[in-house]
C-alpha cells in the first residue's frame, strides 16, 4: 500500500490501523498526521504535527508524502468538554473538503477510506434495530446531535469524490468504539468501576447495544484499502450488489449485548464484579426527573455557560436499543470480527490500567 498517510493517526482508531498495517506486512512506509502526536507512537513511521483545520498543514502533508492510500480517522470526540458545533463543522466538514481539494493538487491518492459512524442514520432519541446502510441518513433538524449532522456531511462529500480524479472511496461506520487507546469508552467506565458507579442501573436492561472493538474496525478499514487498490477508477463498476467503491459499510462486534452488561464486564476486567445482587435499579422516569433538575442546576449557577453532564439525553442514550446488520460488510468486504467482545473488553482495560500505571511512574 506504500506509501500511506493515516490522518489521525495517534488516536484510538488510528494507531490500531498503523500498527496492523506494519505487523501483518501492508505497508512499511507509513506517516501519520496528528495534532497530538506525543501518544501512542511507534518506530519506523514518519510523524507530522499539523491541524487538519489548517489548509497550510494539510497541503504540505500530502505535498510531502504523496500517499497512495489514505485512511482519515480524525474527528473531535462528541463528548469532549471542549468540542462545539464550530468545532466539529472546521474539522469534520472543512477539514475533510480541505483533505479532498489536497488529493486533487497532488494526484498521487487511488484509495481513500473515510471513518464515519453508525449514527448518521440516527437521529439519536429513537430505537434502531438492525439498521442496515440502507437506511437514509439523518441531518439538522432532524438529526438532534451537531457533531452527527457534520458526519454525515463529511461523508457525502467522501463518497461524492468516489472515481473522481482516479480516487475511490470507502466509509466504514463504527458503533460505539472501544480498545487500547481509546479516550471514552474505556475510560469512563473503568472510572465508574473503580468509583464503585458500575453497580448502577437505569431502566430494565433489556435494550441490546452494539460495540466494535478498535481492531476489529482497524481490520475493516484495511479490507476496505486491499480492496480499492484492486480496483480501476477507469473500469466500469462492478454490480451493484458486490460493488465497495463509493459505498459505506456498518462494522460491529456482531454480537449485540444488554446496555448495563458491556460497563459490568468492564468492571469485573478491572477486578471488581459486580454481583446481581449489588445491582441498583434506577426507574428510567425518575432518573428523567434527577436530569431535569441537574440541568436547570447548573445553568442557572453558572448563567447559561455550562451544561450539566447529567442531562435528559443520558436517560434516552441508557434505555434505547442499538444493534446494526452488517450483513454488507461480510459479503463486500470479507469482514468477520476477529476479536469477540468479552476479549476485547479484557484486553482493553488491561492496556489502559498498565497505561495509566506507567504514567504515574513517570510523574513521580
Amino acid at each position: 500500500m506504500d506509501p500511506v498517510l493515516v490522518i489521525g493517526g495517534c488516536g484510538g482508531l488510528g494507531h490500531h490501523i498503523v500498527k496492523q498495517l506494519l505487523e501483518e506486512g501492508h505497508a512499511t512506509n507509513i506517516t501519520v498526521f496528528d495534532k497530538n502526536t506525543s501518544r501512542n507512537r511507534i518506530e519506523k513511521i514518519n510523524y507530522i504535527t499539523g491541524d487538519l483545520g489548517s489548509s497550510e498543514d494539510v497541503h504540505n502533508a500530502f505535498r510531502n508524502t504523496k500517499p497512495r492510500v489514505v485512511f482519515h480517522t480524525a474527528s473531535p470526540m462528541l463528548m469532549g468538554q471542549k468540542n462545539s458545533p464550530d468545532l466539529f463543522e472546521k474539522i469534520n466538514i472543512t477539514g475533510t473538503q480541505t483533505m479532498l481539494e489536497a488529493i486533487r493538487a497532488v494526484q498521487s491518492v487511488h484509495a481513500l477510506i473515510y471513518t464515519g459512524t453508525s449514527s448518521v442514520v440516527h437521529n439519536n432519541l429513537t430505537d434502531i434495530v438492525n439498521a442496515t446502510e440502507d437506511w437514509p441518513k439523518c441531518y439538522l433538524p432532524e438529526q438532534t446531535e451537531y457533531y452527527t449532522h457534520t458526519k454525515a456531511v463529511a461523508e457525502d462529500m467522501i463518497l461524492a469524490a468516489n472515481r473522481k480524479d482516479n480516487l475511490l472511496t470507502v466509509t466504514i461506520r463504527g458503533s460505539t468504539l472501544f480498545g487500547e487507546g481509546d479516550s471514552t469508552t474505556i475510560p469512563q467506565l473503568v472510572g465508574n468501576a473503580l468509583s464503585g458507579r458500575s453497580n448502577m442501573q437505569v431502566g430494565d436492561n433489556k435494550n441490546l447495544f452494539d460495540y466494535t472493538y478498535l481492531g476489529n474496525a482497524a481490520h475493516a478499514h484495511i479490507l476496505a484499502a486491499s480492496i480499492l487498490l484492486k480496483t480501476s477508477p477507469s473500469s466500469p463498476p462492478p454490480p451493484a450488489d458486490q460493488r465497495v467503491d463509493g459505498e459505506a459499510f456498518v462494522v460491529t462486534n456482531d454480537s449485540p449485548w444488554p446496555f448495563w452488561n458491556f460497563g459490568r464486564a468492564v468492571s469485573a476486567a478491572v477486578g471488581r464484579p459486580i454481583s446481581p445482587k449489588d445491582i441498583r435499579v434506577v426507574p428510567s422516569w425518575l432518573f428523567y426527573i434527577f436530569a431535569v433538575f441537574a440541568e436547570w442546576g447548573v445553568w442557572m449557577v453558572s448563567l447559561g455557560q455550562r451544561e450539566s453532564h447529567l442531562n435528559r439525553k443520558m436517560v434516552r442514550y441508557f434505555s434505547m436499543t442499538r444493534t446494526f446488520d452488517i450483513t454488507k460488510a461480510k459479503e463486500r468486504l470479507g469482514y468477520r470480527p476477529r476479536i469477540g467482545t468479552e476479549d476485547a473488553i479484557k484486553k482493553s482495560v488491561e492496556h489502559f490500567l498498565a497505561t495509566r500505571e506507567e504514567e504515574g511512574k513517570k510523574e513521580l
